[in-house]
């Protein structure tokens, strides 16, 4: 795979450079550029089914499971295969996996501690946010702790319990313009979610975006927080908190907050 990333840059500088007698009077150099490209980039079946029987030894030997991956894709510019892994005997979500330069790395310990945490505090949410449009949350865990617990990982109470080298984010979208005259009662909201989070031990950071009500009537069902530009007109406030331990008091949320200037 590598021979074929080194001759792929060696056929573009080659054109380029009108040194090499490779094209044929009725292609252009973009052309036979891209022809070869496109040649170049697609993996033959073998090689698909080899990568994809290490990737599902790799994963077994390293959480002692049984998966299966699929959706292999390479990218030959930076000699990298990308892919979605599986638990095996258990459907309805997936997780990274790549290799790149011989080795491999996977998100199934993060992707599976996020899954509890998100079942934790899913009933804090909806309980807490009336006008709740969606909400995200994803673990960050230190690779020597991912490593350490790899062949039993533990559920999310268990980790917090035996180490504090991990972090929650916790991202929610309201359909709600931030006013000065209900200020209080969303921060009375914001506080019933974080007085949880501390009270359990949860090191965690917040982000609250308002959005003006007319966000639904314009039929968006789900804010999209990876792309948070093309909301921006329906913006009214956002709450940030980097550290929850930080908010002793509700009035301390004062100190995170602010309103978004049109």
């Amino acid at each position: 795979m590598r021979r074929r990333t080194a001759f792929a840059w060696t056929l573009i500088v080659c054109l380029l450079s009108g040194g090499c007698s490779l094209l044929t009077p009725e292609k252009s150099v973009v052309d036979k550029i891209l022809e070869e490209m496109e040649n170049m980039s697609e993996p033959s079946e073998e090689e698909k089914q080899q990568v994809k029987k290490e990737a599902e030894q790799y994963l077994k030997e390293r959480y002692g499971e049984e998966f299966y991956v699929d959706n292999l894709k390479y990218i030959w510019p930076t000699d990298r295969w990308s892919m979605r892994g599986h638990l095996k005997n258990e459907e309805g979500w997936d997780f990274w996996v790549s290799k790149a330069r011989g080795q491999f790395k996977d998100a199934y310990f993060t992707h599976r501690i996020s899954r509890d945490a998100e079942e934790e505090i899913k009933p804090q949410i909806e309980e807490a946010f009336d006008s709740l449009i969606n909400w995200d949350t994803s673990v960050g865990v230190a690779d020597e702790i991912k490593d350490q617990y790899a062949k039993s990982i533990p559920s999310y109470q268990e980790l917090r319990e035996q180490t504090k080298r991990y972090y929650q984010t916790i991202t929610i979208a309201l359909a709600t313009s931030l006013t000065e005259k209900n200020q209080e009662q969303e921060f009375e909201e914001v506080y019933r979610l974080v007085s949880y989070l501390n009270q359990n031990n949860i090191r965690a950071e917040i982000e609250i975006f308002y959005y003006d009500p007319s966000i639904k009537e314009k039929g968006i069902k789900k804010v999209d927080f990876t792309r948070q530009v093309q909301y921006e007109g329906f913006l009214t406030a956002k709450i940030e908190i980097d550290d929850v331990s930080q908010v002793k008091r509700e009035r301390d949320l004062e100190n995170h907050f602010r309103f978004v200037n049109k």
